[in-house]
């Protein structure tokens, strides 16, 4: 009976001592100084939309088990070459001044939701055919005129979204017919040369 007492001690021990650690995975980061103040290893979600970033803050590349990381909103015009989390599924970039697809996104090969919308990409590289895991590609309100045939390659993609674009009724029908599994958001096509 005693032996029973003393698991039983230990066992709720154990759980009280470890729920913070479990909870963990579910946090929201919404500063980089909170997220400091726990173990490196402990953040996976931050959230950092609205700082008015023109550059990524070098703290943030330390959290290489971030799961989803939402830069959205801020004045990014590029990323660093060493811009990599090898468990990255969500990455928010909307809404920042990119002029071009930041080519170090190709080995961040775990994303899975990529939103670029209402940034100045004028193209997507055919790299984006390394991100295999990708299921939404939100790149909406860019000034893209073509898409890279490697998209093709994305079996696991199932939205992606072209809003804002103007885009010829031929080229909606290539797309569309390219990647059937994907529900594409188009607007209205437009008039242009076929």
């Amino acid at each position: 009976m005693q032996m029973k007492k003393f698991v039983n001690v230990c066992w709720i021990s154990f759980l009280l001592l470890a729920k913070p650690a479990f909870s963990q995975k579910d946090h929201l980061f919404k500063s980089i100084e909170k997220a400091c103040s726990v173990p490196v290893d402990s953040v996976y979600r931050l959230d950092l939309s609205r700082n008015r970033f023109t550059e990524i803050p070098k703290k943030i590349l330390q959290f290489q088990q971030l799961r989803e990381l939402n830069l959205s909103k801020n004045k990014l015009r590029n990323l660093p070459d060493n811009f990599i989390f090898p468990h990255l599924r969500v990455l928010d970039l909307s809404k920042n001044k990119l002029e071009v697809f930041p080519a170090v996104l190709c080995k961040n090969i775990s994303i899975r939701h990529l939103f670029l919308g209402k940034n100045n990409i004028p193209e997507i590289p055919e790299c984006i055919g390394s991100l295999q895991d990708l299921i939404v590609l939100d790149i909406w309100f860019n000034p893209i005129d073509d898409l890279p045939t490697s998209l093709t390659k994305l079996r696991n993609l199932r939205s992606l979204d072209l809003s804002g674009l103007n885009f010829s009724k031929s080229f909606q029908k290539k797309w569309t017919e390219l990647l059937p599994w994907v529900k594409i958001e188009f607007d209205a096509a437009c008039d242009c040369a076929d």
